[in-house]
């Protein structure tokens, strides 16, 4: 019934494997250039203080004085002159790695554009074929009907996880500037505490606005990404984040800098409240991420499933 479908079906998807294969060799290469460059960086460096060793070796005079005493100086710049050659060469063997795994990358990636176009003929071809399909065959209908809402909510759900993700890097990035400016006024009030005088007070004071700033915009970020949180928890099913400590974060903060605006202890309160509301973010942003890859997981098992049903049909 199909078959005028299947045909194409089945050619384009020996492109698509292709595609798949081109594409997980070009992670690879990309991650082995990545790997080498910091390689070549490290040789770069070591090849040049070996070169500077040689060069101090064949010009230093007082040098000559130690190397009378301590050993044979032309023994020495053999040995030093032999160390910068293996370096030389570890160096040259990396440099041209990284050309080997730069233009390995540029063929993948122009390979994979001659083939780009498979995967939206293949999309094509599976929806006018699931097209016939929801016209001639009710029972299929059904069933791919249903797998293909469980799609749309999995994708609902992603796009939740994702906005509670940025809600949380934002909350993250405001709390870390707050921890920021009270470890500097910490600092500062160790001066102060010694007698620094006013210019001590004032610059820590100075932190200590920055900190109150910063420890406000956190607490509306933490608002956003509770609420964020909130909406995954009803929507997820067994998936809980406990949020509720973000909503006391700055009572407690806040007390630890109304009371005394000098004395190093209450600092260290406010500080200690700030870190310990980051290691929760922190934690709730393990459990989203976590939580992405498994809906993530199953988006793409649904798919395969779906895809293959109207292959099959």
């Amino acid at each position: 019934m199909y078959q005028k479908y299947n045909d194409k079906i089945s050619n384009i998807k020996e492109c698509l494997q292709k595609k798949n294969k081109l594409s997980g060799l070009l992670k690879q290469t990309e991650q082995d250039l990545i790997h080498e460059k910091l390689q070549l960086n490290k040789l770069s460096n070591a090849l040049k203080k070996e070169n500077k060793d040689v060069l101090k070796l064949e010009t230093a005079s007082i040098a000559s004085l130690f190397y009378t005493v301590l050993g044979n100086k032309e023994e020495q710049l053999e040995k030093e002159k032999q160390e910068a050659l293996k370096v030389k060469l570890k160096y040259d063997q990396s440099r041209h790695n990284v050309d080997f795994l730069f233009n390995e990358t540029k063929r993948i990636v122009d390979e994979l554009s001659k083939i780009d176009v498979c995967e939206k003929d293949y999309e094509d071809l599976i929806n006018k074929k699931l097209e016939s399909i929801y016209s001639e065959d009710k029972d299929l209908s059904e069933e791919i009907k249903d797998l293909i809402k469980r799609k749309e909510n999995i994708n609902a759900n992603i796009k939740e996880i994702d906005e509670a993700i940025k809600a949380g890097e934002d909350a993250l990035h405001s709390v870390e500037n707050t921890i920021k400016e009270l470890e500097k006024s910490e600092n500062w009030g160790v001066w102060d505490m010694l007698g620094g005088g006013m210019l001590t007070t004032m610059v820590k004071h100075s932190h200590i606005d920055e900190a109150r700033y910063h420890g406000e915009e956190t607490q509306r970020f933490l608002g956003k990404f509770k609420r964020e949180i909130s909406d995954i928890n009803m929507a997820v099913t067994n998936f809980s984040i406990d949020v509720g400590s973000f909503e006391t974060f700055a009572d407690y903060f806040f007390d630890g800098l109304i009371f005394d605006w000098v004395v190093q202890s209450e600092i260290c309160k406010s500080l200690d409240c700030a870190k310990n509301i980051k290691n929760q973010v922190d934690k709730a942003m393990s459990k989203l991420y976590e939580e992405k890859v498994t809906e993530e997981f199953m988006l793409h098992q649904l798919s395969e499933k779906i895809n293959n049903m109207i292959e099959k049909a």
